[in-house]
């Protein structure tokens, strides 16, 4: 027999019920929300999966251009304004794109790595219509930061850090004689970790793979690193 829902229970449903959209209505949002890309980019987008948050009164959703394929970003709408993370996914991948060669050089025992950009917004509305390449945008303005995350498959030690460090700032002196605003993080962890059958590391809960690490960098700004032997200052 089925326990009958209380009180509290079926309040719960009904407001869960009533805050539902109807299919009409995510139609409606589904074409507001095309409609500001293309105004906002100059470009054909479609947006899928979306979702209404009903206790922040908030849709989510995501954004693809039309005619090309691996555009997958976020979109939303609160209090009747529309969001988006497109000018910070095309200068990532741009980013990505430069810093994979650079990476893969400098940094061996690699497990996965990962960068975003993010420029502020007076930079994004002036330059929506017409997004230049990430090395384009360096030369334009320094009202942006990127961020470096890298995952190593070595256990830092007293007797290798030096020659950990030295590889390292490869990377950062890269940076800095780029001129590029840049944060970077490197997590070393135990090579066990790959026996356990860990291929790549979610940085967003990069605590789930805590008894594997072995040191962690943490350089909030490339352009104090001077020497190799300043990488050091940065352990945690």
């Amino acid at each position: 027999m089925t326990p009958e829902k209380s009180v509290v229970d079926k309040i719960l449903e009904e407001m869960e019920n009533m805050s539902e959209p109807s299919e009409e209505e995510k139609q409606q949002v589904k074409k507001e929300a095309e409609q500001y890309l293309k105004e906002r980019y100059g470009e054909e987008f479609y947006v899928d999966n979306l979702k209404y948050i009903w206790p922040t009164d908030r849709w989510s959703m995501r954004g693809h251009l039309k005619n090309e394929e691996g555009w997958d970003f976020w979109v939303s709408k609160a209090r009747g304004q529309f969001k988006d993370a497109y000018f910070t996914h095309r200068i990532s991948r741009d980013a990505e794109e430069e810093f994979k060669p650079i990476i893969a050089e400098a940094l061996d025992s690699l497990i996965n790595w990962q960068t975003s950009v993010v420029a502020e917004d007076e930079v994004e509305d002036q330059y929506a219509k017409s997004i230049p390449s990430y090395q384009e945008l360096r030369k334009e303005t320094q009202k942006y930061r990127q961020i470096i995350r890298i995952a190593l498959a070595t256990s830092l030690t007293e007797k290798n850090q030096d020659q950990e460090f030295e590889k390292v700032y490869r990377l950062v002196s890269y940076l800095n004689q780029n001129n590029v605003r840049a944060a970077v993080d490197v997590l070393y962890y135990d090579p066990a970790i790959k026996d356990k059958g860990i291929q790549k590391i979610d940085f967003t809960n990069s605590g789930e793979y805590q008894e594997y690490l072995t040191g962690l960098l943490e350089i909030n700004d490339v352009s104090k690193v001077k020497t190799a032997k300043d990488i050091g200052k940065y352990l945690k």
